[in-house]
């Protein structure tokens, strides 16, 4: 089966197995998308510490998933209606109810987690390519949210996140709809 470039989750050849890991966040469309909007919209909020924790508990129980032979793939189309629904979130600027933000970063990061498989390789190359993961998404989610919360409050900086939020739904949307017409 012929693969797109904009699907591909393969790996980098001569950076190594921890390198590929790291990267790989940044390299997964739907996944950059999940991770920026999570980031804004706790950036907007400011009291998401709990959030982002179990955002990175559950990243990690959904790259567990991908070692085990019980669970099936995950459908390239499920994190691009979680980032829909989570630049949706950023776009309203809404206070939401703390359980909803606590199931939409936990339901984020499991499915970030899940659709992170890494390709077949013995054990120890797969542990150093998840704790590669797992470590750059963490990473890429606190700084985002940090970047986020510093942000003067200004109105036009308000609006340019809700932009920002706008868009990542459209652009979640048109990549859902390049995977549908695959």
């Amino acid at each position: 089966m012929y693969l797109h470039p904009f699907i591909a989750h393969g790996s980098i050849d001569g950076i190594g197995e921890l390198w590929n890991g790291l990267l790989h966040p940044l390299r997964s469309p739907s996944q950059l998308l999940v991770i920026t909007g999570l980031g804004l919209y706790a950036g907007q909020r400011l009291r998401f510490k709990n959030e982002i924790a179990f955002f990175i508990i559950c990243v990690g129980l959904g790259l567990a998933c991908t070692q085990s032979a019980l669970i099936p793939e995950i459908s390239m189309g499920v994190p691009c209606v979680a980032s829909a629904v989570v630049g949706a979130m950023v776009a309203l600027r809404r206070p939401f109810p703390k359980a909803v933000g606590l199931i939409v970063f936990s339901g984020s990061g499991f499915i970030v987690g899940w659709d992170s498989a890494p390709e077949v390789s013995p054990g120890w190359t797969s542990l150093k390519i998840l704790a590669g993961t797992w470590i750059g998404v963490g990473v890429l989610i606190l700084n985002l949210a940090n970047y986020a919360s510093m942000v003067p409050k200004k109105a036009w900086l308000k609006i340019g996140a809700r932009v920002l939020g706008s868009w990542i739904t459209a652009i979640s949307a048109l990549y859902l709809a390049l995977l549908v017409k695959r």
